[in-house]
């Protein structure tokens, strides 16, 4: 105990001193309820930064403020130059770079179309969960409302994959379809046509609200211009609809009589 009192006794002697300079809670300012409530709130909207703790650099102000003439940069070379001394992104210090010492392959077709596909056993399981109504012609509208398809950029292929799980009659308007779907849906009972849309056709079937809210007619569905398409939507064996045009106007054509026939 006589340790610890040698060393406490400097500390009780200045504590009254230390006492003496604490400011006394009576003569601290009082501030009254209504002056408080006009006081500035500290909010995030008013905070501002403080004073930045050290200056900028300034460079390029004269020899005498040891950042003149190169400016830090040094004396010539790639890092003394405008433009932070950067290259461009590939560049290898002048050999030849990746990029073009690699040759190219393959290329993107510009003409190709993007069809969304859509198999035969997911055709049937809609029907079935009772999403799609079979009683009634299914276009791309049908299919892209009840989310049978997702994205529709150029039309919709029906493909036969899941062939078997076809058992429902249904009548199809699509863009393409292959072989296998076409088998699997008239062997079901059903028929299909493959049509040819344009982009402004196609949206005008997908969403028709858009011209019909500026009260302006629906856009004419539009016929191929290609040869090559037209070539396949007039293929029978295709199911396309200029083949089926076709084969209704001779049915409805007159028949001229044979007396008359040179």
């Amino acid at each position: 105990m006589l340790g610890v009192t040698s060393w406490m006794a400097p500390l009780r002697a200045l504590a009254p001193a230390w006492l003496a300079r604490r400011t006394p809670v009576a003569a601290l300012p009082r501030i009254s309820a209504a002056t408080y409530a006009t006081m500035p709130s500290v909010r995030i909207g008013n905070l501002t930064p403080a004073q930045p703790k050290k200056n900028r650099k300034r460079l390029g102000r004269g020899d005498g403020s040891d950042r003149g003439g190169t400016s830090t940069r040094g004396t010539k070379g790639q890092k003394a130059r405008a433009g932070n001394g950067k290259p461009k992104p590939g560049f290898e210090g002048g050999q030849m770079p990746l990029v073009r010492l690699i040759p190219k392959r393959g290329f993107i077709n510009s003409h190709a179309k993007n069809f969304a596909p859509l198999n035969v056993d997911r055709l049937q399981y809609w029907i079935d969960q009772g999403r799609l109504n079979p009683a009634e012609p299914i276009t791309i509208r049908e299919l892209y409302e009840s989310r049978c398809i997702h994205r529709v950029r150029d039309g919709v292929k029906l493909l036969g994959d899941g062939s078997g799980h076809l058992k429902t009659p249904v009548h199809l308007v699509v863009s393409r379809a292959s072989q296998s779907a076409i088998r699997a849906v008239e062997e079901a009972g059903g028929s299909i046509v493959c049509r040819y849309y344009n982009a402004t056709s196609l949206r005008a079937l997908i969403k028709p609200q858009k011209w019909l809210l500026k009260n302006k007619p629906l856009p004419h569905f539009a016929d191929p211009v290609s040869k090559r398409e037209l070539l396949w939507y007039s293929s029978p064996n295709n199911r396309g609809y200029l083949a089926l045009r076709d084969a209704q106007e001779r049915a409805t054509a007159p028949q001229a009589d044979s007396a008359d026939v040179p």
